[in-house]
């Protein structure tokens, strides 16, 4: 068929069409506005819904908020960067780990972000009618614990389970180290933490150099659950207390008080609203009731040469454990000597000025003992062990035992019970 025949075939179909159709007939009235769910039946205004929470005003609150808290002042420098630590340091970590379901991150993160909004808050639907907590928070499942890479799930409560996905005991952080004869190796000194189900109080443990029973300023959960400091053969401990049914967000988001600059998304608690009950002068007593406790449980530490007292400049006295063994198991004499010990670990976890990325450096120093006369000579007891675990339990765990006064009280009570009794 030529051009021409094919122009003139398509022109008859056109004119064929508009025949059919015929001419164009007059608008047909208004439809029925669509239902906005006021009058009960299924639908929201979106806009309205959205802006309950995400208004300009509210959330520049909820930022001013945030920017006092430690969400954004204490998370993301460069050493927290690694891949044990970016779990809970950076947003892009804490999003890899829950939503992957591992205890680490498989890479450091050189150019992570702090912690911000989306790290704890997400949107899995639109359904505005029937969303919970669920719905709107990163995760609320019960959490495998990360210091032993647990695989029993322990369940904290709904939103406490975000909470202690990050504020719980901290677990290793070292790969590698480079020996006295400059050969890198595995570093497989791990934490004493957790203890065995069973032990004996009085069995010895060596405490070497490079080992470590740590909390790491995050067993704020396991206090609260009044569970994982060290528990003596044979004693009760009360777990449960008055408050053991709240949540995080009861205290930790109470009611904003602009004034003060606490409570809302700040994270520090406004003691204000806790007043109906207690007093701010009945919280101090209670918190400086454990802390005399503490420093009795340092003192008697001390006098066994498990822990070394200091005092800095500003007159601030501080408790640390001293190491029975060096990094080779080899026990620290307790006089003057020339044997070379392997003293210390440094250089530990340096960062790269070059790619970011952390380098697994630790070193091992051989020197001279210069910290014999503080040494104790023999292997600690377990229980002497235990008992320094449980000082940095309740010392590292920043409430200074509000989270659960009755579980602090009896841990340090029963750690200066059990070194009474064994001399």
């Amino acid at each position: 068929m030529s051009d021409t025949s094919s122009r003139l075939l398509l022109a008859l179909l056109a004119a064929f069409l508009v025949a059919c159709e015929g001419a164009t007939g007059p608008a047909g009235a208004p439809g029925r506005d669509g239902n906005d769910g006021s009058d009960g039946l299924p639908g929201k205004d979106a806009s309205a819904t959205c802006l309950s929470c995400h208004a300009t005003a509210k959330m520049d609150v909820k930022y001013d908020e945030y920017h006092l808290s430690k969400h954004f002042t204490g998370t993301t420098s460069l050493n927290r960067n690694t891949k044990y630590c970016a779990r809970c340091h950076t947003d892009q970590g804490f999003r890899e780990i829950t939503g992957a379901g591992t205890f680490v991150v498989n890479n450091d993160i050189p150019n992570a972000t702090r912690i911000t909004c989306g790290t704890c808050h997400k949107h899995s639907g639109f359904d505005f009618a029937v969303d919970t907590n669920t719905q709107i928070l990163r995760t609320t499942s019960p959490v495998f614990l990360n210091y032993n890479r647990n695989l029993t799930a322990t369940d904290f409560g709904k939103i406490n389970n975000l909470c202690v996905t990050c504020h719980q005991i901290r677990g290793v952080t070292a790969e590698r180290y480079t020996d006295s004869l400059g050969v890198i190796r595995t570093f497989n000194q791990l934490p004493f933490f957790p203890f065995p189900a069973t032990k004996d109080d009085n069995a010895p443990v060596n405490y070497q150099v490079g080992q470590s029973f740590s909390v790491h300023d995050g067993n704020q959960s396991n206090l609260f659950k009044g569970i994982n400091a060290y528990e003596y053969t044979g004693q009760t401990y009360t777990r449960t207390w008055q408050h053991s049914a709240n949540s995080c967000t009861t205290c930790h988001m109470n009611t904003y008080d602009p004034i003060r600059k606490v409570g809302g998304h700040t994270l520090i608690p406004n003691q204000v609203a806790c007043e109906s009950c207690h007093d701010g002068a009945r919280i101090s007593t209670i918190q400086e009731a454990i802390d005399l406790k503490r420093i009795e449980l340092g003192e008697l530490l001390t006098a066994r040469k498990v822990f070394r007292k200091s005092t800095n400049s500003s007159g601030v006295v501080s408790y640390s454990a001293v190491q029975t063994h060096d990094f080779y198991g080899r026990l620290f004499a307790t006089t003057a000597s020339t044997t070379l010990y392997a003293t210390a670990l440094v250089s530990a976890n340096t960062v790269s000025p070059t790619t970011g990325l952390v380098v697994y450096g630790n070193t091992v120093t051989m020197a001279t003992d210069a910290n014999w006369a503080t040494r104790i000579g023999r292997p600690w007891k377990y229980g002497e062990l235990g008992a320094a675990y449980n000082y940095g339990y309740i010392n590292s765990e920043l409430s200074k035992g509000v989270h659960n006064p009755v579980y602090a009280m009896q841990v340090l009570q029963r750690s200066i019970d059990w070194l009474n009794a064994n001399p």
